[in-house]
C-alpha cells in the first residue's frame, strides 16, 4: 500500500476522476450492485474476494450445496469478469492460481484501492414481472485496506485531541515498553522552537516503527492508518504531542498540527468522494487470532472494531456531518476463519462478534446490519472422537509449513467477552492451516463455510 498523497489512482489531481468512475454505475439502478470489502490486521480479505468472484462465476452450474444462497441461479446464463473503469484491477486469476497451485498456497495480500466488475447475463424473467426484471446484473467488488478505515475517527479530532489519545494509549499495556524510543525522541523535542525538520524526519519515523512494532504484536488500533505502508515522504510524517497545545507558526508543534491537518483534508475528501460511494460493505475481522494471542490483543481489535464501525451508524457518530456514511445501505461485519473452530463453535463466535459492537449498535443498526462467521475457504474438515464414552470433536488440517495432518482441539470459544477474572481460564489452541489441494482447473465454488449468506445478506 502506498500512502494516500502519492497513490496514483487517487491522489488529489485524480481523485475525481475515481469519483466518476464510482458514479457511472449507481448502486440505485436495479441491476447494480457496488460491494466494498475491507478487513483488519490479516483477516482475509484478498482470500475472501478471491473466493467470492470465483463462486460467482460458476455457483450457476455447481451443486446447490456447494453454494446454496445464490438468488439467480435459475436465470444466469453465462458470467464474465470486467474491470471497473478508473480502478485498478484486482488481481483474480493471480490470486486463484495460487490457491489451485501444487503445493496450494495462501494468496499474496492485495494493496490499495482495487476492483473487479462480476457482469451476470439472466434469461428473461417470468412473463408478468419481464417489465421490472434487468437482463443483466452488475456486481463491483471494491476491495481497499482496512488502515484506511482506522483514519475515519481522526475527522472528529484535532491534533490536540489525537495527541492526547494516541499518548494515553501508548503508556498502556504492551504498547508502554514499545514506544520507549519514539516517546523518548519526542519528550527531547521543543515544540515551541523553529521547525527543525531533521527532528520531526527522524521522530517521524520513529514513531512509524513504533506503529509497526505494534502491528507485530497483534495490536490493531493504529493511527495513522496509511503510516504502516512505510513509504510515506518524511516531509509529511507526524507524531502525537499534545505539549504542542496553542503553539502556531514556524514551530515544531505548528508544523506537526498543520501536518495532521493536511492529511485529514485529504482523508476527508477521500471518504466524502469515494468512501461515501460505497453503499454495501463487508468488514472482516479475525476474532480467533486475537483470541489466542491473549486479552489485550482481543481488547485492542474490540477498540478498533467497535470504534470503525461506529463511525457507520448516522445518529451517534459525530462523523456523520461531515460525512456521507449514512448512505450506508448494507453492512455485513464477518468473523473470518471459521473453519478452525468446530462447527458448535459458530454460534459463539458469532455471539463473541455481537458483543463486541455492543447492543446499541445493533439495535439500531438490526435491518442494514448482519453478523456471520465464515471462511472464504475452507482448510479443515470435522471429525468426531469419543474420549472416555464423550464425543469429542476435532478439526482435521495441515498446519502451514508442516505436510502431514494434524487433529486439534480448538478450545471453547466464548460467547461473549470475558471479564478480566475470567480470562485465563479460556484455553485457546487456534492454529494456522494451509489451503486445501484442490488442483486445477476447479470449476465450482471452493469450499467454504457461510460464504453465500453474505451474498444474502448484502442483496437480501
Amino acid at each position: 500500500m502506498t500512502p494516500f498523497s502519492r497513490l496514483g489512482g487517487l491522489a488529489a489531481a485524480s481523485l475525481d476522476a475515481i469519483a466518476s468512475a464510482l458514479a457511472s454505475a449507481s448502486p440505485l439502478q436495479r441491476n447494480s450492485y457496488r460491494i466494498a470489502v475491507t478487513g483488519l490486521q490479516r483477516a482475509g480479505k484478498t482470500v475472501f474476494v478471491t473466493s467470492f468472484v470465483h463462486a460467482l462465476l460458476h455457483a450457476k452450474d455447481a451443486p446447490i450445496e456447494a453454494f446454496p444462497f445464490f438468488p439467480w441461479r435459475e436465470r444466469v446464463r453465462y458470467v464474465e469478469l470486467l474491470d471497473i473503469p478508473g480502478l485498478p484491477r484486482f488481481p483474480y486469476a493471480e490470486r486463484l492460481a495460487e490457491l489451485l497451485a501444487e503445493p496450494p498456497r495462501w494468496p499474496a495480500p492485495t494493496e490499495g484501492l482495487s476492483g473487479v466488475r462480476v457482469r451476470l447475463h439472466l434469461a428473461p424473467a417470468p412473463r408478468l414481472s419481464r417489465l421490472f426484471e434487468p437482463r443483466t446484473l452488475h456486481l463491483d467488488l471494491i476491495d481497499y485496506p482496512g488502515e484506511w478505515l482506522l483514519d475515519l475517527p481522526l475527522l472528529a479530532l484535532d491534533y490536540e485531541q489525537w495527541s492526547i489519545e494516541m499518548e494515553e494509549l501508548a503508556n498502556a499495556g504492551t504498547r508502554a515498553a514499545l514506544s520507549l524510543d519514539w516517546q523518548a525522541q519526542a519528550q527531547a523535542l521543543d515544540p515551541a522552537a523553529t521547525e527543525d525538520p531533521f527532528a520531526l524526519a527522524r521522530i517521524g519515523s520513529a514513531y512509524v516503527d513504533y506503529l509497526k512494532r505494534c502491528r507485530a504484536e497483534g495490536l490493531s488500533w493504529l493511527q495513522p492508518g496509511r503510516f504502516l505502508a512505510g513509504t510515506t515522504p518524511l516531509e509529511q510524517l507526524f507524531f502525537p504531542l499534545s505539549r504542542a497545545r496553542g503553539v502556531r507558526g514556524g514551530t515544531n508543534g505548528g508544523v506537526l498540527a498543520r501536518r495532521y491537518e493536511a492529511y485529514r483534508k485529504l482523508v476527508r475528501r477521500f471518504y466524502g468522494e469515494v468512501f461515501g460511494r460505497l453503499r454495501r460493505q463487508v468488514v472482516l475481522v479475525d476474532l480467533l487470532t486475537a483470541l489466542q494471542r491473549g486479552q489485550e490483543s482481543f481488547a485492542d481489535l474490540a477498540l478498533a472494531t467497535r470504534t470503525v464501525v461506529e463511525a457507520f451508524e448516522e445518529l451517534r457518530h459525530p462523523l456523520a456531518k461531515v460525512l456521507p456514511v449514512g448512505r450506508l445501505d448494507r453492512l455485513s461485519l464477518v468473523a473470518t476463519k471459521a473453519d478452525h473452530i468446530t462447527s458448535g463453535q459458530l454460534n459463539n463466535l458469532v455471539g463473541l462478534l455481537r458483543d463486541m459492537l455492543g447492543e446499541p449498535f445493533m439495535r439500531a443498526n438490526a435491518r442494514q446490519s448482519g453478523l456471520l462467521a465464515i471462511a472464504s475457504v475452507r482448510a479443515t474438515t470435522q471429525e468426531t472422537r469419543l474420549w472416555q464414552g464423550e464425543a469429542l470433536q476435532f478439526v482435521r488440517g495441515v498446519p502451514n509449513g508442516r505436510s502431514d495432518v494434524v487433529e486439534v482441539r480448538p478450545g471453547e470459544i466464548p460467547g461473549q467477552i470475558p471479564d478480566r477474572e475470567s480470562w485465563n481460564s479460556f484455553v485457546f489452541n487456534i492454529r494456522e492451516f494451509a489451503p486445501p489441494q484442490l488442483g486445477a482447473p476447479f470449476d465450482k465454488p471452493l469450499p467454504h463455510i457461510n460464504l453465500d449468506k453474505v451474498l444474502q445478506s448484502l442483496i437480501a
